[in-house]
Order: structure tokens, then C-alpha cells, then sequence
């Protein structure tokens, strides 16, 4: 827990203006594969959402990433990022033919899906949950734009 308390203070220190973070999930084809996790998915799942709520709360302004690896444990798992604290999602935007060429953990969602099924799928997730896509905006956090006199 300390050194996730450090990952936070580091993106403040260092003036970040988005976070991409989320469960750390091991290919079993990588060296890590073998590695016996601490923690179950779910326990992971967890801390995932708990430091997403906490970077929220000390970085108000910057942009932070609901990942596919959320949605890797738990169907929902996007949809409940963006509950604790995120405000992005990416949508799967490689080709299908090579996305089994991009699978960084098993399980990885969205592998069959077209780009017009991902956008579909993805706009109705986020609207599960009370947000709003905000389509042809400029993406930049609060906190870059602050910044930059934007």
C-alpha cells in the first residue's frame, strides 16, 4: 500500500496530466505468468477501484483510465471505474483481424467486436452508469488545459 501511495504522490510530482492504471494481470506466456499473484482477481479488483478513488480525490483535474483490464475480471468492471473516480475509457480501435497479436493478459475483452460494435457496446456502458460521451471534443484533462492556457 505504501508504495501505491508513492505512485500517487509521484504523478502529482511529476505534474501528470493522465493516468492509465489498473489491475496488473499476467500473461501466462510472459515471465510473470508464473508468478504467484498476493492477491485474488477480486481482491485486485478492489484495490484497482480504491486507487483510482484516491488518485481522484488528490489529482481532481486529470484525466484517469477505466481499463479493459477491469472488465478482464468483472463484465462491469469499465463501468465501475468510471463510478470510483475515472472519467476515460478507450475504445478497442485495432483492427480485429490483429487485435490476437495485442493480448497483454488473458481475457482481455472486446477481442471479437468491429470498431462499430466496440462504439456501440462502449457508448452503452458508459451510459449504464449516468455519463455522457463527449463526441468531438477535444480530449485534454481539466488539469493540461489549466496549464496550458487552454
Amino acid at each position: 500500500l505504501e508504495m501505491l501511495a508513492d505512485d500517487i504522490l509521484f504523478f502529482k510530482t511529476m505534474d501528470i496530466d493522465m493516468i492509465g492504471m489498473g489491475p496488473y494481470l499476467a500473461h501466462h506466456e510472459t515471465p510473470m505468468g508464473s508468478w504467484d499473484q498476493p492477491l485474488d482477481k477480486e481482491e485486485l479488483f478492489s484495490l484497482s477501484c480504491k486507487m483510482i478513488a484516491v488518485t481522484r480525490l488528490v489529482l481532481r483535474d486529470v484525466n484517469i483510465a477505466s481499463t479493459t483490464a477491469l472488465q478482464a475480471i468483472r463484465a462491469d468492471g469499465r463501468e465501475i471505474g468510471l463510478t470510483w473516480g475515472a472519467n476515460v475509457t478507450m475504445p478497442n480501435l485495432t483492427p480485429k483481424e490483429v487485435r490476437k497479436n495485442y493480448q497483454l493478459y488473458e481475457g482481455k475483452p472486446c477481442m471479437d467486436e468491429g470498431r462499430a460494435e466496440c462504439k456501440g457496446c462502449l457508448l452503452g456502458r458508459i451510459e449504464s452508469v449516468g455519463r455522457k460521451v463527449a463526441f468531438n471534443q477535444w480530449g485534454d484533462s481539466k488539469h493540461y488545459s489549466g496549464k496550458n492556457g487552454l
